[in-house]
C-alpha cells in the first residue's frame, strides 16, 4: 500500500482550551476508535502536515492527534519551554480520555518526541523520529547545517544553558516573517522554487516537489504555519537551536529513529549522532530519500511502530 496519499480538502481544526486559558488547536487523522498517537510536525509547519497519514492511519487503525504548537496555525502563542509544552500534550491526552499513547514527529517536531520520552516515559507506548532535529546547540553538529540555518543558530545560541526565551531577536524573526509572506503570497511552484535556490533541499525532496500535489500540499501546510503571523514560527525554530534542557544521554526509553540519507534539511549525521548517544535507540535508513521521506513510506513506518 506504500504510496504517496496527500489529501486535497481538509476539515476544520477542533479545539482545546488548556487549563491557563490558551486554545490549543489540533487535527484528527485516521480511525477515530484506533491506537492513540501524537503527531508533531515540522518547523515551520503545522497540524496539517499530519494528513499525509490518513490513508494509512486508517488502513492500521491508528488515531492520529496532530496539534499545532504555540502560535503556529490556529493555537494561542505564549513564550514557553521544551519541557513546558510537554505538559500541554498531557492535558490534551487527558481531555481525550488517553493514559498512554504513542508519539511521532517530523523534523522540528522530532524534538518534541525526545521531550516527551524524556520526560513522560511512562505515558508513552512508543517513539518515532522521523527525520528529525539534532540537539544543535552542540558545536559539531551547527557544521551539518544548511548555510542559513547555520548562520542563525551560531548567532542565537545564548551563552547561558536552558535560559528559557522570552522574546525572539529581530535577527532571527524577519526572515520567518519574509517565509510566511513568500508562503502566503506566491503560487506553490514558485514558493517551492524560492526554497530550492536557497539550497534547502536535496536531489530526491525536489524531484517529489516538483509535482503540483506535492508543492501545493507542502505550501499550504507552512502557509497554515503562519496563519498568526511569523513570531510563531520563529520562536519555534529558536528553542530547536538551543539547548534543550536535557541530554540524549538521559533518555532511557526505546525511541525508533527512521531518516532519510539524502536529507539536507536535517542532515542524516543528525540521526546518526542521536544513535550514538541514545542509550536505546534503533536507526532506520531510507537511502535515496531525503527530508520528506515518510509522505510515500507511512505503512513502513507504522510497521516499525508495531513491531519494536
Amino acid at each position: 500500500m506504500d504510496g504517496l496519499h496527500l489529501p486535497s480538502s481538509t476539515a476544520e481544526p477542533q479545539s482545546f482550551t488548556l487549563s491557563d486559558g490558551r486554545r490549543l488547536a489540533y487535527q484528527c487523522v485516521g480511525d477515530p476508535q484506533g491506537q492513540p498517537v501524537f503527531f508533531f510536525h515540522g518547523s515551520p509547519g503545522s497540524r496539517l502536515d499530519s494528513l499525509s497519514a490518513q490513508a494509512a492511519a486508517q488502513a492500521h487503525g491508528w488515531q492520529i492527534v496532530a496539534p499545532d504548537r504555540p502560535g503556529m496555525g490556529r493555537s494561542d502563542f505564549q513564550p514557553y519551554g521544551l519541557l513546558d509544552y510537554v505538559d500541554d500534550i498531557c492535558e490534551l491526552a487527558d481531555s481525550l480520555g488517553w493514559k498512554t499513547f504513542g508519539v511521532m514527529g517530523h523534523s522540528g517536531g522530532g524534538t518534541t518526541v525526545l521531550s516527551c520520552a524524556y520526560a513522560i516515559p511512562d505515558r508513552l507506548t512508543f517513539a518515532l523520529d522521523l527525520g528529525g532535529w539534532a540537539p544543535v546547540s552542540v558545536a559539531e553538529l551547527r557544521s551539518q547545517m544548511t548555510a542559513i540555518d547555520r548562520f542563525f543558530a551560531e548567532r542565537c545560541i545564548p551563552s547561558s544553558q536552558a535560559q528559557p526565551v522570552h522574546r525572539v531577536p529581530r535577527l532571527f524573526q524577519i526572515p520567518f516573517t519574509l517565509l510566511g509572506l513568500s508562503a502566503k503570497m506566491l503560487p506553490s511552484a514558485m514558493f517551492i522554487g524560492l526554497l530550492n535556490g536557497a539550497n534547502y533541499f536535496c536531489e530526491a525532496d525536489s524531484a517529489l516537489l516538483s509535482t503540483p500535489e506535492v508543492a501545493n500540499f507542502l505550501a499550504r501546510t507552512v502557509r497554515e504555519s503562519f496563519a498568526q503571523g511569523g513570531e510563531g514560527p520563529a520562536y519555534d525554530a529558536l528553542l530547536r537551536y538551543q539547548d534543550w534542557g536535557f541530554n540524549l544521554e538521559e533518555i532511557s526509553m526505546s525511541i525508533d529513529i527512521i531518516h532519510g540519507v539524502e536529507d539536507i534539511s536535517a542532515p542524516y549525521s543528525f540521526a546518526v549522532y542521536k544513535h550514538r548517544h541514545l542509550p536505546n535507540s534503533q536507526l532506520h535508513s531510507y537511502p535515496q530519500e531525503g527530508h520528506f521521506f515518510l509522505w510515500s513510506h507511512w505503512d513502513d513506518i507504522i510497521a516499525i511502530a508495531s513491531n519494536p
